[in-house]
């Protein structure tokens, strides 16, 4: 074996581990660009504001950065994030900027889109509002009360300001036999009055006597 391969072999060894392990960082920190559809979130909605349209649920975006960070990323580690917390009633127009976007260290947004986003708001209010009863085969003679009689309903202003009064789920007594100077008591749901409106309660207590026939002897 030629002496110049055996001189100095360790040096030599140390320089090709070397060399070998600057190419595989090198190599390593190849730059690339990708896309990903990630989700949208919105966060700090004033408890008063209710958003009224349907802002999209996903955001596009391009970043750069290590490619192998790029190809080994897991769903969840990217999101975009909407700071709603001056969020104001009618229309809002909110940027997206590279600050909105959640990334691993070491990568870049280079693109996003769309980058603005226009989402309108109402304020919630709430309002008294009495309740029907639904029901049949109540007598003449019983007496029949509500408790409570009126009851709060919340939503957008625009749909509040609708709704006068709100009903019960039907009540059917047609087969009920209910002796005289007797109560009887039944919890009744309430029909709920339209889409995004609440109400408190949600259900009441319907409460019936039969006086019997007055000045009848027993």
């Amino acid at each position: 074996m030629p002496k110049f391969l055996t001189r100095n072999w360790l040096e030599k060894v140390v320089s090709l581990l070397l060399a070998v392990l600057l190419w595989v960082y090198v190599t390593g920190q190849e730059k690339s660009e990708m896309s990903f559809t990630v989700p949208l979130e919105l966060t700090n909605i004033p408890p008063d504001m209710e958003i009224i349209n349907e802002p999209p649920g996903y955001i596009t975006i391009r970043v750069r950065g290590n490619s192998h960070i790029l190809t080994n990323i897991k769903p969840g580690k990217i999101k975009v994030v909407l700071d709603l917390s001056h969020l104001k009633e009618g229309k809002n127009t909110f940027t997206i900027t590279r600050e909105s976007v959640i990334l691993p260290r070491g990568l870049m947004v280079t693109k996003i889109n769309p980058t603005t986003l226009v989402i309108r708001a109402e304020r919630v209010v709430e309002k008294k509002v009495s309740v029907l009863l639904r029901a049949k085969g109540i007598k003449r003679t019983w007496k029949v009360s509500l408790d409570p009689p009126i009851v709060t309903v919340q939503g957008v202003k625009s749909q509040i300001r609708r709704i006068r009064r709100v009903k019960t789920e039907e009540l059917d007594l047609t087969n009920t036999n209910l002796e005289p100077g007797k109560t009887m008591k039944r919890v009744v749901e309430l029909e709920p009055p339209g889409k995004g409106a609440y109400l408190f309660p949600d259900r009441v207590t319907v409460t019936i006597e039969n006086p019997g026939e007055k000045g009848k002897k027993q």
